[in-house]
């Protein structure tokens, strides 16, 4: 199979600004202190954060003009998402995304135009229930059911790993008809039959919820019009290299910060960077990052061209962002020392936030399963 990767990521001075007006808000807004507070406190999501982030165009960035996003590339987002990584911006950002990206894709212009805007504005907030209760997230995996009844569908089912469902208002998920077709449906919440309850997860910064639907009865027009595949694939595509974007930040942000110590900690006389057994990881983990993000960079350019390679991009960006992500903290923590393994030391953060995203949407066996099936098999 030939891949035609798009060599031209067409960088302008417009991204070098997002970045830097990213970079500047995260670091004012978003000092860590900050989120060591939030994360004491049990506080994930503030909607005055959410707000700002809203105005600022963020949550709407790749969405329409015409609903009140800007309509800019996932070029763009991945700017975005790496600066955002870097910071561990809490809340339900991904979840927006993704709910997003299924209007966007699978929806009609009704569709669009009630539930974008809000989004788009920060009044909505939304998310993707994208994964079942057994862990599963791809199209062949999916468990919960639609049955259609008179005036509309009944749904049931159980949803894992929602990002931002304790405190969302939309919930957009799959569900199997009787035909065996996948069919994403809309959910306002609160709603009868609905049942978001926040779960314990690894990462503070990123709430997630359990959401179950016990005979959940929605109209017709719950049911999203379009391609419920297509939207469905390019949804998980897209999560793919959000996840990939954001894992090069937060690496990217413990290789800086591991560096800086290795600059400022002495021992035996000499700084520990100097000792090869501490350079040299360091050396690795800038190794890693720059590779993960040429996959990342290169997967959103192939999502604004639409090109054929966009999904096996995504997944190579996602399988190698992931253990990029995991060997940075892994190493973060090591080259720390004793300190590495407090909470005073900011890398268990990332940490977290590492061992989250590679389990999301799957790690990176799962994702080189695919690619050699796709490129050897297929």
């Amino acid at each position: 199979m030939r891949i035609e990767v798009p060599t031209d990521f067409g960088y302008t001075d417009e991204h070098g600004l997002l970045r830097g007006e990213a970079r500047r808000f995260l670091n004012e807004r978003l000092p860590m202190q900050e989120l060591r507070k939030r994360a004491d406190a049990g506080v994930a999501f503030d909607r005055g954060l959410w707000k700002e982030i809203a105005q600022l165009g963020w949550v709407g960035l790749v969405l329409p003009e015409a609903h009140g996003g800007a309509g800019l590339g996932w070029l763009h987002l991945e700017i975005l998402l790496e600066e955002m990584g870097r910071r561990l911006v809490p809340g339900p950002f991904l979840g927006s995304l993704l709910a997003g990206v299924a209007l966007v894709e699978g929806a009609s212009d009704a569709q669009r135009a009630r539930w974008l805007p809000g989004i788009a504005s920060g009044d909505l907030v939304a998310t993707a229930a994208v994964v079942d209760a057994a862990g599963a997230f791809e199209a062949r995996d999916v468990a919960s059911t639609a049955e259609p009844v008179e005036g509309g569908w009944l749904l049931r089912g159980r949803k894992t790993h929602v990002v931002g469902g304790a405190d969302a208002g939309l919930v957009i998920a799959p569900f199997r008809e009787p035909s065996g077709a996948v069919s994403l449906f809309g959910v306002d919440l609160p709603a009868a039959g609905v049942c978001a309850e926040a779960e314990t997860c690894i990462d503070p910064t990123r709430p997630t919820a359990r959401v179950a639907f016990d005979g959940v009865r929605v109209g017709a027009d719950a049911k999203l019009a379009g391609d419920a595949g297509a939207a469905w694939r390019a949804m998980l595509v897209r999560g793919f290299a959000a996840l990939a974007a954001e894992s090069v930040g937060g690496a990217e942000s413990v290789l800086l910060t591991t560096r800086d110590y290795a600059v400022a900690r002495k021992q035996f006389d000499r700084q520990i960077g100097f000792f090869q057994a501490v350079k040299f990881p360091i050396v690795d983990m800038m190794c890693g990052v720059e590779l993960a993000r040429s996959l990342a960079v290169g997967a959103a350019s192939a999502l604004d061209q639409r090109a054929a390679c966009a999904e096996t991009l995504a997944r190579m960006a996602k399988a190698q962002a992931s253990d990029v992500f995991a060997n940075a903290v892994r190493k973060g923590v090591q080259l720390h020392g004793g300190y590495g393994f407090t909470w005073d030391c900011d890398v268990h953060f990332y940490f977290r936030r590492a061992m989250w995203s590679r389990a999301m949407l799957g790690d990176a066996i799962h994702h080189r399963r695919w690619l050699a099936a796709s490129l050897f098999e297929g």
